[in-house]
């Protein structure tokens, strides 16, 4: 990945004074995020119903990332009438925002936005 993921592994890893003294170091996080996963998405029960969801919606999903399937249900499940956009990035995982095809994602954010902004 380059130099540039190690400065940033290095710069997010230093913002836990706790867990950069580890060995590894690791970057904690809220229990509450994985007390969600638990209780909800791993449960297979919904944390809320996007047929419900009336706001412009962009879901975007990196090839290899485990969550695939988890995105296109999501899409699917999004009111038909609703403006909405599936996006697959090619080549990467759930970290697509820190990997090498990064301005894909951050080209098709910027292109959803200023979609929605030109519209309202």
């Amino acid at each position: 990945m380059g130099s540039w993921f190690e400065a940033w592994s290095t710069a997010a890893l230093a913002t836990d004074p706790v867990g950069s003294k580890q060995e590894p170091p690791v970057l904690r996080s809220p229990a509450g995020v994985f007390q969600d996963n638990r209780n909800y998405w791993d449960a297979g029960k919904a944390y809320y119903d996007p047929g419900r969801i009336k706001a412009p919606t962009l879901v975007v999903v990196a090839e290899w990332d485990y969550r695939v399937p988890a995105a296109q249900a999501l899409f699917e499940k999004l009111p038909n009438g609703s403006d909405k956009r599936l996006v697959q990035i090619g080549e990467g995982t759930h970290l697509i925002m820190l990997e090498k095809n990064r301005m894909h994602l951050f080209q098709e954010v910027q292109f959803f936005l200023d979609r929605a902004r030109l519209t309202n």
